[in-house]
């Protein structure tokens, strides 16, 4: 009788889920998009703070959060630098957060909760779906400047003009 109940239990049981611990050793940010002379990339990294992700952990557990400085940003050049603080309001907002949680693999794919704190805004991303690479976990974004709240934008009396697109990856060093 134990045997058979042995039996039913391993063959209607959930699925457990293994479940581990990911050390972040580094945080990247990437956003890149087009103006109408070509294409700009702004980034920022910050290496050298540990921190833990749990990974198939259910219920209330610790989040990755992190804050990332708008001046710390670089796109190149002093200009570009200049123009990107600009338009994410640094003087008045002058840091994002970020904050990753509830890490967990459904269907060969790793997903998270998502939360970004960007010009007084917060947007969330519940299922984003993440790649892993061979030493690192990341996350791609669209963003619109309508989502923000912002105007693209545009110098030089208009000839030169930022498309509404923004590309946003996330990378988490593990």
């Amino acid at each position: 009788m134990i045997i058979l109940f042995l039996i039913l239990e391993l063959m209607f049981a959930p699925q457990r889920q293994e479940k581990k611990v990911m050390v972040i050793t580094h945080h990247e940010v990437k956003v890149s998009g087009y103006t109408s002379l070509g294409r700009f990339n702004c980034d920022f990294t910050r290496v050298g703070e540990k921190d833990t992700l749990n990974l198939n952990v259910p219920g209330n557990h610790p989040s990755l959060e992190f804050e990332i400085p708008i001046s710390s940003f670089s796109c190149g050049n002093f200009l570009l630098n200049k123009d990107f603080r600009s338009t994410l309001k640094s003087s008045e907002y002058p840091c994002a957060q970020v904050e990753v949680k509830n890490l967990y693999e459904m269907k060969g794919g790793l997903f998270c909760h998502l939360t970004v704190n960007l010009v007084g805004k917060t947007l969330e991303f519940p299922e984003m779906e993440l790649e892993r690479g061979e030493d690192n976990i990341s996350g791609k974004l669209v963003l619109n400047f309508d989502m923000l709240d912002l105007d693209p934008p545009n110098k030089f009396g208009g000839l030169i003009k930022v498309d509404d697109r923004l590309d946003l990856e996330f990378v988490l060093g593990i």
